[in-house]
């Protein structure tokens, strides 16, 4: 389950325990943690299992959905909602099913997860070229067809860019949502180029289950990366300064690069955890490092880390600018710069100290909790619905 996800559980824990009243409309899956209530879940698209008749007929439905367009208009006429909260819809569910909302006059609110509604590969990333790429955010979509984003594939970007084209062109994200929520400032101001409705600025929440009065009580001298274990997360590249520095390095996480950790007396891989067997190796870290090559929007990571009261060492852009306060909270390195890596992390080897602990604590209950959330979503719900004609 990816941090969208575990955002939106969250929330709307949060919210029924409130008092409110949540039910979820979304795609079929095997591995659903909810249930089908109405039975009208959008079928799952495996294109692998299709037939070369039956993927065009598909890579359609990924665009402009006819079939989900009857199956939320159904849901809708069993249970109609006061605030629809929007996270992922787009290749499942697609856009397609945005205009239902407004014929019914449902207030329409969308948390912002990446950056697709500026960029049809979603990523700001382009894996063959292994770089940050913004090319799409102002300019033309049909870069996304030139530079094959999608798996270097001409097919997959195109779709990618035609699905850009046609809901910008309707103008779908500002007819049919009323109000945006971006976890990152960066984020907001990069599809606010192309979006002019409401974006309010609301980190990312957690609700750690963890003793407060036995956070850090066993605190070691590792430090700690944990997510995907991918090329554009940087782990790997930095394996090799960790070992020369006789630093230990614990790794945590799934992913295309787990093969390439090499585990030595200075690296340790804990595989995939989650939860309460994460929180406690969390809790007993150094600090915890984010090397990511590509822009964050506001990593669960980091959020995660605060509220355990563990200071973070990440990435000198996107999110991570947000969230670190340098010396105070963590600190911000610049990755790229090999040359001078070294000798930034025995820097901040050297200036580790209690005060960062409780930094980040702080920055967490004042900025980051989850009433501070709560608090800044219900405001917006209820300005909508004083709202409504």
């Amino acid at each position: 389950m990816g941090g969208a996800e575990t955002y939106m559980f969250k929330l709307s824990e949060a919210l029924t325990e409130l008092g409110h009243s949540v039910k979820f409309w979304g795609m079929k899956h095997p591995k659903n943690l909810i249930e089908d209530e109405f039975d009208c879940f959008a079928d799952r698209i495996e294109f692998n299992e299709l037939s070369l008749i039956q993927k065009i007929t598909a890579t359609y439905d990924t665009v402009y959905s006819t079939k989900n367009i009857k199956k939320i208009s159904h849901f809708l006429d069993q249970w109609t909602p006061d605030i629809v909260h929007l996270h992922n819809y787009n290749f499942q569910l697609t856009p397609s099913v945005l205009k239902e909302f407004s014929k019914r006059n449902i207030r329409v609110v969308q948390t912002i997860h990446d950056s697709q509604m500026v960029c049809p590969y979603h990523r700001l990333y382009n894996f063959q070229k292994e770089s940050t790429c913004t090319k799409c955010v102002e300019g033309s979509f049909s870069n996304c067809v030139k530079d094959r984003c999608f798996d270097n594939s001409l097919l997959k970007s195109t779709v990618g860019a035609v699905e850009s084209y046609l809901y910008h062109g309707k103008d779908y994200y500002n007819k049919y949502i009323d109000y945006y929520i971006s976890p990152s400032q960066f984020l907001k101001n990069l599809v606010g180029k192309r979006v002019h409705k409401p974006i309010d600025v609301i980190p990312n929440f957690v609700d750690v289950l963890l003793d407060q009065n036995t956070l850090n009580s066993n605190m070691e001298s590792y430090y700690l990366y944990y997510g995907r274990v991918s090329k554009e997360k940087g782990i790997i590249e930095i394996i090799p300064l960790f070992e020369k520095l006789k630093l230990k390095l614990y790794i945590v996480g799934n992913g295309d690069e787990v093969a390439e950790i090499k585990q030595s007396e200075y690296i340790t891989y804990l595989g995939p955890k989650y939860g309460e067997e994460l929180f406690p190796i969390i809790a007993n870290a150094k600090y915890v490092i984010q090397p990511s090559k590509w822009f964050e929007n506001c990593p669960m990571t980091i959020v995660e880390s605060f509220s355990l009261g563990i200071p973070v060492i990440g990435a000198n852009h996107s999110g991570f600018m947000e969230l670190i306060q340098d010396g105070k909270t963590g600190f911000i390195l610049d990755f790229t710069l090999k040359e001078k890596l070294e000798e930034e992390l025995l820097r901040v080897d050297r200036l580790y100290k209690q005060d960062l602990r409780q930094q980040a604590l702080s920055f967490y209950v004042e900025a980051l909790s989850k009433q501070q959330h709560l608090n800044k979503v219900l405001k917006i719900y209820e300005s909508l619905l004083a709202n409504k004609a």
